[in-house]
């Protein structure tokens, strides 16, 4: 089975941007950070050596009981109200700033998992890897993240709906993976009808967290993303790799591989605005990928912009720097393999082909 390639890049300390003030209208609202009980340990007796329980607890608006469910793990800490408990410890305890800041970021390294008052928690990485860069490719083609702003009911404050469409369940079998290695979460998979009768699959996933890392942390817009689909900076800033995994994840959900007239390979990814586009097309060039376009692609209610590749050398350099990852296009792109008379540098394990060239169209 082909596996991703491994490479890590450390993020800098999100806390405070999951925990934006901007999002919180309600106590529900506020991400929770969890398994940082001994540092919370840590700083109460601290501030016992300087104030008594009595004034600890009114100068931080946080009562004993709090405090020692945060100790024993039990509940979770909201991220701003830690914040301001880190600046009490500081004067209180005439910390430096440097002290400051060390205690932060070691919250930062210990707190594994993130929640809010109700729903489940959840792991976040504080690594941008392969996988996740990856992941932020097919959300940035075949995802939604939702406006937080736009509620579905009358008692949300907070709209955390995360969604991605596909229309083979493969597909969401090797995503479900990725999540559970990620973030320690399996999404359901859900099964629908269209209108014209098509059945076609999503995961359908509700976290406060989740939600507010892939929004504020991974930069990918909100709402109607038509518009605004790109590189995000965080992507873009990162290494050749990292490029590389998220632009695979980007092609499996947008991309196309076909045999035009049935018989000459093309690689093909259309999109409304052609903004990604052209930054794929600079990035594929340090890689000596010539794409052709972007053209316009005019014909009926069609108005998207496309870019192709269909010169045998450069099929062959994109199949190898950008391998598919999805199920689909693993089987789609062995057609193409076998029609160039040409195998793949790396020597993945397959997927077995049977029925020959034909397969491609219905697999599109």
């Amino acid at each position: 089975m082909k596996k991703l390639m491994t490479f890590k890049q450390e993020l800098p300390n999100y806390l405070l941007l999951l925990d934006d003030k901007k999002y919180i209208k309600k106590g529900s609202d506020s991400i929770r950070v969890y398994n940082i009980g001994e540092i919370i340990k840590k700083i109460y007796i601290e501030l016992k050596a300087f104030k008594s329980i009595d004034e600890i607890e009114k100068e931080t608006k946080t009562c004993h009981q709090t405090y020692s469910n945060w100790i024993l793990e039990k509940t979770g800490a909201s991220i701003q109200e830690l914040r301001q408990i880190c600046r009490y410890w500081k004067i209180t305890c005439n910390k430096k700033d440097k002290q400051f800041h060390r205690l932060w970021n070691e919250i930062y390294t210990c707190s594994d998992y993130f929640g809010c008052t109700n729903g489940k928690n959840i792991k976040l990485p504080k690594k941008l890897d392969n996988n996740l860069a990856y992941l932020l490719g097919v959300i940035m083609g075949d995802g939604h993240i939702a406006d937080p702003d736009k509620f579905y009911d009358k008692f949300t404050t907070y709209n955390s709906e995360i969604r991605i469409t596909d229309g083979n369940k493969e597909t969401f079998i090797k995503l479900s993976k990725i999540f559970e290695k990620l973030f320690n979460y399996k999404p359901a998979i859900y099964s629908e009808l269209s209108k014209t009768n098509k059945r076609f699959y999503r995961f359908v996933i509700r976290s406060k967290p989740l939600h507010r890392f892939l929004m504020k942390i991974c930069q990918i817009p909100v709402g109607a993303k038509y518009n605004k689909i790109c590189i995000p900076k965080i992507i873009n800033n990162s290494t050749m790799e990292v490029k590389k995994s998220f632009i695979t994840g980007f092609f499996d959900a947008d991309g196309c591989i076909r045999l035009a007239q049935d018989k000459y390979p093309e690689i093909s990814i259309s999109q409304l605005n052609p903004k990604i586009l052209k930054s794929i097309i600079l990035i594929c060039r340090e890689l000596g990928i010539k794409w052709n376009g972007p053209y316009k692609a005019d014909s009926g209610r069609n108005h998207c912009s496309y870019i192709k590749l269909s010169n045998k050398e450069n099929i062959e350099k994109f199949l190898n720097h950008f391998p598919p990852f999805n199920p689909i296009k693993i089987k789609q792109s062995e057609i193409l393999w076998k029609t160039l008379k040409s195998r793949p540098i790396s020597q993945s394990k397959w997927m077995e082909i049977e029925g020959g060239e034909e397969k491609i169209k219905a697999m599109s």
